[in-house]
Parts: structure tokens; C-alpha cells; sequence
């Protein structure tokens, strides 16, 4: 489908269609119709998050849907209460949607609960404990709360950084979708396109047109930095992902359109978002220069201007 570029909307909430994305949407819209439960994992920025609370949004009329962030301080309270307050009961012992509806609870960062003494993760069993026996159990009444109509949609990155592997027996319930990381066509088109739409905006700048050399110039920077600059022991922060990239973009969003009168004024807020996201994280002056190279060579070649 076409993209329109709406002012009002997040920048984290902005989706563009792409082939990848029509492809989750219809992988989703089968499994979840078909009463399986879908975990949807890749790397961190590939879209996961955007890509199932857009399919959510825009989901057929007898699906209701609720979305629970994990984080490492949830607790089996947290997603309980979750369960409660956006479930009706429908008897002393019975939750479900509102009638002749369909219930689809979105997990997002499902792995990110702390482990516990025993090493499992609370808030993971308690949801465990949902799908294989159907239901909970209340601790203060002392009573098996069953669950109808409901499934789930999880989201997570691979273990690391913060987070745990997931035990089989939660995951042996879900049907796994990987988001391999995007394409450079993929990323051009989606930055693009944002940038464009905002450029378009403001008409009378005519700026619009610069949208697709500034991102190609972006990927470009974006996959040398991966490839030049390797984590080590002393620079172990070095990692970059694609939520760098699209922090250039959003940092971009952020001017007010008035003050970008001219290709110098756009150019520069370019360089500037760059120098922010990439070259501030580096820590010598070899690497900093040699990102400085690397700007200036871009710049010329993709809109042939001198440092």
C-alpha cells in the first residue's frame, strides 16, 4: 500500500509499507486467525514492535487487542493485573473478551524479566501457566481463573545486553517468525520516505528532493560504522544498530520547517544529527577523523558539496 506521511503520528508509531512488512502483516493475520500464537523475534531495530502493534491497529473487527511491555521489574502481579483489567469476567472463575470477540495480548520484550533463585522468570511461567492449563490461579481467593478466547503475540531480540534466553516450555507454544535485518533498499526506501514527507510539508522550500541523496549518504555511513568500527575490550560500546540510523532521521524531524531555508541548512542539520549518533561515540582521535573522512567523501558524492 501507499505511504502517507502523517505529522501527528509518533515517529516511533510511523510504519512504512514495504515488501517485508506486507509479508509479516499476512503471516500474522493467518496464524493469529487460524488460533495460533506468534513470536516474532530479530535484532534490535528491525521493526518488530512497529510492524504487530500496526497490525493490531488496523485488525479485523472481532479482535480486541491489549499490549504488555515486559521489563527487567515485572513481576507475575504486573501481568496479572494485566490479564484483569483488560479481560471481562464472565463468571466467578471465568475471563474473556467482550462477547463474539477474539482477545490478542502483544508481550513485547518478553525475555527481559529478571531470572529468580531457581533461575526461571516469574512473569514467563505465569504466562506458561495461561496457555497450558487455560488459566491462573487467584492467590488472594484461592481459585483457578480460566482465560477464553485469548492468544498471544510475544516480541523479543536474542539473549544479551539485559536479556535471558526463554525457557522451551514457554516458547514451544508460539510459532516463530525471525525479521532477518533489513535490506539497503528496504532501509532506503522507509527513511526516505519519512524524511520526504516531511520535507513536503513546507512545499515552498522545495527541499524534498534532497530527501533520498541524505539518506543514501545516511546507509552508506551507517554500514561503513558497522564495518570500521569494531567493538574491542576498550571500546566494547561500540554496536550499532538500525535504531541509530533512525535516530539521524528522527533527530531531523525534530527542526522546525521554517528554519530550514536552504540545501546548506539542510545539509548542515544532516551532518550535525550524524556527528551526534555516530562520531560522539567514538572514543580516539583516530576514529573520529577517520569518520570526519569518511562525512566529507559522502557529502561530495551524494550531494556534491565541499566540506
Amino acid at each position: 500500500p501507499p505511504f502517507q506521511y502523517d505529522p501527528a503520528k509518533s515517529f516511533f508509531e510511523i510504519l512504512v509499507p514495504t515488501g517485508d512488512t506486507t509479508k509479516y502483516m499476512f503471516l500474522l493475520n493467518t496464524l493469529i486467525g487460524a488460533g495460533y500464537n506468534v513470536l516474532i523475534t530479530g535484532e534490535t531495530g528491525v521493526g518488530k514492535s512497529v510492524v504487530t502493534k500496526d497490525f493490531l491497529t488496523n485488525a479485523p473487527e472481532h479482535i480486541v487487542s491489549a499490549c504488555v511491555n515486559f521489563s527487567g521489574k515485572t513481576t507475575t502481579k504486573n501481568l496479572q493485573d494485566a490479564f484483569e483489567g483488560n479481560l471481562q469476567a464472565k463468571g466467578k472463575t471465568l475471563l474473556g473478551p467482550p462477547g463474539g470477540k477474539k482477545m490478542i495480548f502483544f508481550i513485547d520484550d518478553v525475555n527481559m524479566p529478571q531470572l529468580d533463585r531457581y533461575g526461571s522468570q516469574p512473569p514467563c511461567e505465569l504466562l506458561r501457566q495461561c496457555i497450558d492449563a487455560g488459566g491462573f490461579y487467584d492467590t488472594k481467593k484461592l481459585v483457578f481463573k480460566q482465560i477464553k478466547d485469548t492468544r498471544f503475540v510475544c516480541a523479543c531480540a536474542p539473549p544479551g545486553g539485559g536479556r535471558n534466553a526463554v525457557t522451551p516450555r514457554l516458547f514451544r507454544h508460539f510459532n516463530m517468525i525471525w525479521v532477518p535485518d533489513l535490506s539497503e533498499n528496504s532501509m532506503r526506501t522507509i527513511f526516505s520516505s519519512i524524511l520526504k514527507g516531511f520535507l513536503e510539508l513546507n512545499e515552498q522550500s522545495g527541499l524534498s528532493i534532497f530527501a533520498d541523496p541524505v539518506i543514501k549518504a545516511s546507509v552508506d555511513i551507517y554500514q561503513k560504522a558497522i564495518n570500521d568500527f569494531l567493538p574491542t575490550p576498550s571500546k566494547c560500546h561500540y554496536t550499532f544498530n538500525l535504531r541509530d540510523l533512525s535516530k539521524v532521521v528522527q533527530g531531523m524531524l525534530q527542526v522546525n520547517l521554517v528554519n530550514l531555508e536552504s540545501k546548506e541548512s539542510l545539509v548542515e542539520l544532516w551532518i550535525h544529527e550524524t556527528y551526534r549518533v555516530f562520531r560522539d561515540r567514538l572514543v580516539d582521535q583516530t576514529d573520529r577523523d577517520k569518520f570526519s573522512k569518511m562525512s566529507h567523501e559522502k557529502l561530495e558524492q551524494y550531494l556534491d558539496m565541499e566540506w
